[in-house]
């Protein structure tokens, strides 16, 4: 509803980059806006990761933590 212009919504950043970007979005109220929180990922423990779940971190990682 916020790309087509019918309201405003608060979401995080790593979820609007790309349409801000592009200019589908604009932010706004900008100073009452607060980043914090946590993001966690959970896996079984084992001594080793496998490949598949350490490019999996790695890619969380890239993608969602990145300015």
């Amino acid at each position: 509803l916020a790309e087509s212009g019918q309201g405003i919504a608060c979401l995080p950043d790593f979820a609007v980059k790309r349409a801000l970007e592009q200019g589908r979005l604009q932010q706004i109220l900008r100073e009452h806006c607060r980043h914090s929180g946590n993001f966690k990922v959970l896996w079984p423990s084992s001594k080793h990761l496998t490949p598949k779940l350490r490019v999996f971190i790695d890619t969380l990682s890239a993608r969602l933590f990145r300015d």
